[in-house]
C-alpha cells in the first residue's frame, strides 16, 4: 500500500521499504532502533548476532545507504542518523520517556511519535518567524496546538535527507506556511498536525514495532513547555 501524501512523488525518508534491498532495510531499521534506544551513533562493527546478516553484508549495506543518501556516518564509520532519527542536534527535537532525540524534519518527528503511540512532545521553530513551536502528544496524537505542517513536494529530490527535509517544517498557521513556501519557491501543501501525524505514523510503524513500551509513561511536566527549541 502506498501511504505517501498526495503531491509527494518520490520516496519519503521511510516510505515502507523505499526500494531498498532486504539487507539495507534490516540495517537501517537496526540503526534507527539503536539510535532511539540509546541516543548514540550505531556501530555496524558491533552489531552483534542480533541481525540475520554477516559482518560483510552489514558493512556493504551501510556503504550503500551512505551512497544513496539514506544514512550519514561519522569519522569512525558509525551511523549517526537513520530513517529520520539523528544523534546530532537538529531544528526538530522529540521528547519521550526514552529521552530527547532529534529528527531531520518535522514530518519525521510527527510520524515517529504517532507510530510509537506514546505521550511526548515535539519542539521546533517556525522558519517564517523564528517563534518556538511546542506540540504535546498524548497516546501518539498531537493535542492543544494550532500549528500546521508544510509537506514539500519530493518530485525534485533524490536524496531526502539533504534535498527534502530542510523544506518540511511546522509553522504557527497555514498562512505563514503558504507565505514562506511562496517566498522560497517551494512546492508542496499545508496539512494539519493530525493529518501529518497519521501519514507519518503509517510509514514508521514498520520501524517502531516493539519500541512502544519505552514511552508508555508521561514525559516531563508542563513546566518544560517553554524549554527545548527556545
Amino acid at each position: 500500500m502506498d501511504n505517501r501524501p498526495v503531491g509527494i512523488s518520490a520516496p519519503s525518508p521511510v516510505d515502507e521499504r523505499s526500494g531498498l534491498s532486504e539487507s539495507a532495510w534490516i540495517v537501517r531499521k537496526a540503526a534507527f532502533r539503536a539510535i532511539f534506544e540509546t541516543g548514540q551513533p550505531w556501530a555496524a562493527a558491533h552489531a552483534g548476532t542480533g541481525l540475520p546478516l554477516d559482518h560483510a553484508s552489514v558493512r556493504a549495506a551501510v556503504d550503500h545507504l551512505v551512497n544513496v543518501g539514506r544514512v550519514p556516518t561519522d569519522a569512525d564509520g558509525r551511523v549517526t542518523a537513520a530513517a529520520g532519527l539523528s544523534t546530532d542536534p537538529t531544528a526538530h527535537r522529540i521528547e519521550t520517556a526514552a529521552g530527547s532525540r532529534w529528527t531531520n524534519c518535522a514530518y519525521e518527528a510527527l510520524g515517529i511519535l504517532g507510530a510509537l503511540g506514546v505521550d511526548g512532545r515535539v519542539d521546533t521553530r517556525s522558519p517564517s518567524s523564528g517563534v518556538p513551536i511546542h506540540v504535546r502528544f498524548e497516546g501518539g496524537q498531537p493535542i492543544g496546538s494550532d500549528a500546521v505542517l508544510f509537506l514539500a513536494d519530493q518530485s525534485c529530490c533524490s536524496r531526502p535527507n539533504e534535498d527534502w527535509c530542510p523544506n518540511v517544517n511546522l509553522f504557527e498557521d497555514a498562512s505563514s506556511a503558504s507565505t514562506w513556501a511562496g517566498e522560497h519557491g517551494v512546492a508542496g501543501r499545508v496539512v494539519s498536525l493530525e493529518e501529518g501525524t497519521d501519514l507519518g505514523a503509517a510509514e514508521w510503524r514498520l520501524l517502531v514495532d516493539g519500541l512502544e513500551r519505552r514511552g508508555r509513561t508521561h514525559t516531563r511536566s508542563s513546566r518544560d513547555e517553554t524549554e527545548g527549541a527556545e
